[in-house]
């Protein structure tokens, strides 16, 4: 029977000297990566995926985008719906004003599949609805966007 107690496994410096400003946590990620894994933002610009490796909570560093974020407390998010239909995909705010969706299981550098552009003052929070139709955006000078993912012609995604 479970107790409810909590035991510290693992301490990890995620990036020397960086805030941590948002960490996410995800049991899998796709059927393509079926690992637990932590998104984390640190603020030494970067986005950063860790592999949960074992029962003993050792992390490896899976993936390390790169975004602006130095100074504002910047959060991201998975995407299950959209990585499990298209391919695992993590958003995240920046300070350079945009929303970022970098797709994680691509092996080469070019992993933004989309940017979106609106704000005028760094994107500090992310957020989708339940079936991921829309995503809010918010940033430092007190907006908050909605965008609608379209949907393709001829399907039903």
């Amino acid at each position: 029977m479970a107790t409810g107690k909590l035991t510290k496994l693992k301490r990890l410096v995620a990036s020397e000297g960086a805030a941590v400003t948002c960490i996410s946590a995800r049991s899998w990620i796709s059927r393509e990566a079926r690992d637990p894994s932590l998104l984390v933002n640190v603020s030494a610009n970067a986005l950063c995926l860790f592999r949960v490796a074992d029962d003993s909570g050792t992390l490896k560093l899976r993936r390390r985008f790169p975004i602006r974020q130095r100074d504002w407390n910047v959060h991201s998010s998975f995407c299950p719906l959209i990585s499990f239909r298209q391919g695992a995909c993590v958003v995240t705010g920046s300070e350079d004003m945009c929303v970022y969706f970098f797709e994680i299981e691509r092996d080469s550098r070019a992993c933004c599949v989309n940017k979106l552009q609106g704000h005028g003052a760094p994107v500090l929070d992310v957020c989708f609805n339940y079936d991921e139709s829309l995503l809010a955006s918010s940033d430092a000078s007190g907006l908050v966007i909605i965008w609608k993912r379209e949907k393709k012609a001829g399907l039903n995604v």
